[in-house]
């Protein structure tokens, strides 16, 4: 831990004097995040959400998916610009475009389908959000599509198939995980400041406008999207359809979908806000009987701060309390700072709900 921590010291030393390697192992870092975050998202869409059960039915010859084949659900609505994409391939499938949505361009039509839909929310990112917000976005989005055409799984030993197999034979698995692969992509991006594309890119702009967790404005925009396709799962489609075992679904199995779907839903809104501390605010009470001690933590933190003067119960000296708004992660860094001004110092840490008021925000490039 000793090397570990002198050895990220000189790299930190490092960087600051060369600003132009910085860049590049900033931009590099970005881009494998971004990379990551797409195929962990195409991978668990087309392992959880969409599988291929024309290919897994032929693992060791026989189907044991039992439970997925007595629900007659084999394909989960998406959330974001995916669960858009459903719907539009849902209406295709409707009007009889059966050329596009065969076997062989299936895969093709959804993921050029995701890409289209994202290109004007990237407009509204770019002009609303930041620029570079905007261009990590669309690599997410099309780093996914890719991924999600040269994935194989038409073949029943192809990886995925042996996941889906391995782990998804239980509706609520397939649920579980690919929940959890949505919600890591997602977070992912969040962490670099940018999103995995789709309604996200909304939720990110009225979030940051409101200054508040991405989670419940995502589930706003999902729910409409995975009822609409829940709605049109229900709509008989041109016959062709059947020996692909895409055609119309019953009443009560669309229900099915739609609430296998919102726990789906439920459960990215959870990792998401869980790993994303982006907006996550708590409030420090700092005791302390140090004059200076405030003047050190604003010269380091972006932050106001509120004085107070005390008394201690036990000593009966004279105190400060100084009352601080900061950001979940900014946290760590205050009380180490304090810390090393006053050995002595006391420090309650609470979460907190919202913050009215001015509280500074880094712009988002």
């Amino acid at each position: 831990m000793y090397y570990l921590k002198k050895f990220r010291k000189k790299l930190i030393d490092y960087l600051f004097d060369h600003p132009h390697q910085k860049d590049v192992l900033e931009i590099s870092y970005c881009l494998i995040v971004t990379a990551l975050s797409s195929f962990i998202f195409a991978f668990g869409f087309k392992a959880f959400i969409q599988p291929n059960y024309g290919a897994i039915a032929n693992i060791d010859g026989a189907n044991s998916l039992e439970i997925v084949e007595n629900l007659g659900i084999k394909t989960l609505a998406s959330c974001g610009a995916s669960g858009i994409s459903q719907v539009v391939l849902s209406i295709i499938k409707i009007c009889g475009g059966t050329y596009l949505t065969d076997n062989t361009l299936l895969d093709i039509t959804y993921w050029c389908l995701y890409l289209g839909i994202n290109i004007p929310l990237f407009l509204l990112a770019f002009f609303k959000v930041g620029k570079r917000f905007a261009i990590y976005s669309l690599l997410n989005v099309v780093f996914a599509s890719v991924f999600g055409i040269i994935l194989p799984n038409s073949n029943p030993n192809d990886f995925i198939n042996q996941v889906t197999y391995a782990l998804g034979q239980d509706i609520v698995s397939r649920v579980l995980f690919g929940g959890l692969c949505t919600g890591a992509a997602s977070a992912l991006a969040y962490s670099i400041e940018s999103t995995a594309g789709g309604t996200d890119i909304i939720a990110y702009y009225i979030s940051e406008k409101k200054s508040v967790q991405v989670g419940k404005y995502s589930a706003f925009f999902n729910l409409i999207t995975i009822s609409t396709y829940s709605i049109l799962s229900t709509i008989p489609i041109d016959p062709a359809f059947a020996a692909a075992e895409m055609g119309r679904v019953e009443p009560p199995i669309a229900l099915n979908i739609f609430l296998f779907t919102l726990f789906y839903m439920i459960l990215v809104t959870l990792v998401v806000d869980t790993i994303n501390i982006q907006n996550k605010k708590v409030e420090l009470q700092i005791m302390t009987s140090n004059t200076n001690l405030s003047n050190v933590v604003l010269a380091n933190i972006p932050h106001g701060c509120t004085i107070l003067d005390a008394r201690g119960g036990y000593t009966g000296k004279a105190m400060y309390v100084i009352y601080m708004s900061v950001r979940k992660k900014e946290a760590k860094h205050v009380v180490k700072i304090c810390k090393k001004v006053d050995p002595n110092v006391f420090i309650n840490v609470m979460p907190m709900d919202q913050v009215y008021g001015r509280f500074y925000r880094r712009p988002i490039k």
